[in-house]
């Protein structure tokens, strides 16, 4: 159990402990009623960035407000997309989103003070501010069934990321506080984000450093190559019912299918679980434009290792062995014709054709 009197000397020798718990978090100041001294008080004041961390923190509480872990664009703009419909138009159904969708995006303090209420909350070190989010507690409290899984290798049939064990590095490595307080931009999607990290921005000068690098660079991005399989999911639905299915373990190469955001022609693909009737407890029977976006997606895996079903080079053998004759059925790696068959809908086909590759051995 921890000690409250070494949580709240953590909080008393912080800086911050002597700006008085009232100016953020309301209250009366000298009473003796715990009742009266707690009359008014808010909970997570960063819920108001501006007004309380902005004090002091002024640039970050203004561009955070517009970052992705604080509003839901990204959500929202492939919402729009596939629904057809403007939530401006429709607020009942924005409330909808915003009640069941929203919940996962965070406040200043659950990201240097508590765990995130996504995941119930709690102070993480007393009320100290920590300068740099805890990865277990805050990072992968969020992103733990599929990132946080991938990158320590905590799932059964998974290697750790080289970056966690060989390079010690933690979340905060690559993914910045620059990236996360934002720079003022509403992106529309996460790869919009001109913060996000590339493998590339390490490992520019792997370019030519052996014969495969030399003739994909560019051409794949490096997850192609040196990911591990990965989760996927289908069929989510809202309402409480949540996700139909278990979630699976699967690789898939495609085109890309966002060539704006990332200029590679081939691409890791992850399916995600939503359906036609996804939003249906909402009102919406079918998303009108399903087809306007792929289920399956680009992904980033967090489990990267040289040496994958991909790179095997073991009894002398090349790549072209291990990848290029992958076999043309669902279960080899690239997204091909055969897989469209694994859909229930047309749809859900019509979505993903364009980024299926034909049958046969590269080059097509």
């Amino acid at each position: 159990m921890s000690d409250p009197d070494r949580r709240g000397g953590l909080f008393i020798n912080d800086i911050h402990g002597s700006i008085g718990c009232d100016n953020c978090h309301g209250g009366i100041n000298e009473v003796l009623s715990k009742a009266d001294a707690h009359a008014g008080l808010v909970r997570d004041p960063s819920i108001m960035a501006e007004e309380t961390c902005g004090r002091c923190h002024a640039g970050i509480a203004s561009t955070f407000e517009s970052s992705l872990h604080r509003n839901f664009t990204g959500y929202e703009t492939l919402f729009e997309a596939r629904a057809g419909i403007q939530f401006e138009d429709h607020p009942e159904i924005q409330e909808e989103f915003e009640a069941e969708c929203g919940t996962c995006h965070t406040t200043c303090g659950q990201c240097h003070v508590s765990r995130p209420n996504s995941v119930k909350g709690g102070l993480v070190q007393g009320h100290r501010f920590m300068p740099t989010p805890n990865q277990s507690e805050q990072c992968t409290a969020c992103h733990g069934s599929r990132v946080g899984e991938e990158y320590t290798g905590s799932r059964d049939g998974y290697n750790a990321d080289v970056h966690y064990i060989q390079a010690i590095m933690n979340c905060m490595d690559c993914h910045t506080g620059q990236e996360m307080h934002g720079n003022g931009t509403e992106y529309e999607t996460r790869y919009h984000s001109d913060d996000m990290p590339r493998c590339e921005d390490c490992h520019a000068g792997q370019g030519t450093s052996n014969n495969y690098h030399s003739q994909h660079w560019g051409e794949l991005s490096c997850q192609v190559c040196h990911s591990q399989d990965y989760k996927s999911c289908n069929k989510c639905h809202v309402g409480g019912t949540g996700i139909r299915e278990p979630s699976y373990i699967s690789f898939k190469i495609g085109k890309n299918p966002i060539p704006e955001q990332r200029d590679y022609e081939y691409v890791a693909l992850r399916h995600i679980p939503i359906a036609t009737d996804t939003y249906a407890p909402w009102g919406i029977e079918n998303l009108e434009n399903y087809e306007a976006l792929p289920s399956w997606k680009y992904a980033s895996p967090h489990n990267i290792q040289r040496w994958t079903a991909r790179t095997d080079t073991t009894g002398g053998q090349g790549c072209a062995t291990a990848c290029h004759t992958t076999p043309n059925t669902v279960d080899g790696f690239f997204l091909r014709e055969v897989d469209m068959n694994e859909f229930d809908t047309l749809e859900e086909k019509e979505a993903n054709r364009p980024y299926i590759v034909p049958d046969g051995p590269p080059p097509w």
